[in-house]
C-alpha cells in the first residue's frame, strides 16, 4: 500500500535561468524526502517551535506525507532534471482559520521547501508559488488562498508578496519560539483575475 497518495498532474513554468517541472509525488520520491526532512538547515525554515537543531526519522516522515497528500495535490520540484524540493496545494487543514470563511468557500494553502541548499535564493520558490497560484484559481477553482509562515521567514513574505498575496492578520507566538509573530496572508480569486486582467490591459 502507497504511503503517499498521488495524482495525475504535471505544470511547468521557467525563470530567467531554469526549467521548472512539478511532477507529481510518490513513494518513488521517499529517498528524497528522507534527505531533506533530515536536514536541520532545511527544516529551521520550514517548521515553527523552538529555535533548535531538528530532524525527521522516516516515519515520521510517512506520517508528514501520507496525511498531507490525502487532502493535498503534491509535487515534487525539478529544476532542469534534477529534483531539488517539494511543495504542495492542500486544502486548508486548521479549523481556526477555516471558521474564518463561510462554509462552503474553498480555502486552501501553499506549502514549499527547497531541499537542495545551493538553489536557495536564485527565485524558484517565487515562480513554484506563481505557477501553483494559477493551477489553483484556474483549473481548481479555489476561493481564496490562505498561506501561513513566521515572521523570520523572510524569503516567504518576499515570495507571497511578489505573487500578490497581501498580510491578512497576524498571530503572537509564545516565548522561546523562533519568530514573535505568525503571518497569515491571503489571495482571494476576485483579486488574483483583477490583477491578470489589469496586468494584461497595462
Amino acid at each position: 500500500m502507497s504511503i503517499i497518495k498521488t495524482h495525475q498532474v504535471i505544470l511547468h513554468g521557467k525563470t530567467n535561468q531554469f526549467n521548472i517541472t512539478l511532477k507529481p509525488l510518490c513513494d518513488e520520491h521517499l529517498p528524497l524526502l528522507y534527505k531533506w526532512c533530515a536536514d536541520p538547515d532545511v527544516l529551521y525554515w520550514t517548521e515553527g517551535g523552538e529555535d533548535c537543531e531538528q530532524s525527521y526519522d522516516k516515519e515520521t516522515v510517512h506520517v508528514i506525507y501520507g496525511s498531507v497528500s490525502q487532502q493535498a495535490h503534491c509535487f515534487l520540484i525539478e529544476v532542469n532534471g534534477d529534483a531539488i524540493g517539494e511543495g504542495w496545494l492542500q486544502k486548508m487543514n486548521l479549523p481556526e482559520v477555516i471558521a474564518m470563511y463561510p462554509e462552503k468557500c474553498d480555502v486552501r494553502r501553499i506549502d514549499m521547501s527547497i531541499g537542495e541548499k545551493e538553489y536557495w535564493n536564485k527565485g524558484i520558490g517565487s515562480e513554484f508559488v506563481r505557477i501553483l497560484v494559477e493551477f489553483a484559481f484556474t483549473i481548481e477553482h479555489v476561493d481564496v488562498l490562505h498561506c501561513i509562515f513566521e515572521d523570520y521567514n523572510h524569503r516567504s513574505k518576499r515570495v507571497f508578496e511578489k505573487n500578490g498575496f497581501t498580510l491578512h492578520h497576524q498571530v503572537n507566538l509564545p516565548p522561546m519560539q523562533k519568530g514573535h509573530f505568525e503571518y497569515h496572508y491571503v489571495l482571494t480569486s476576485e483579486k488574483y483575475f483583477n490583477q491578470k486582467q489589469n496586468f494584461l490591459f497595462k
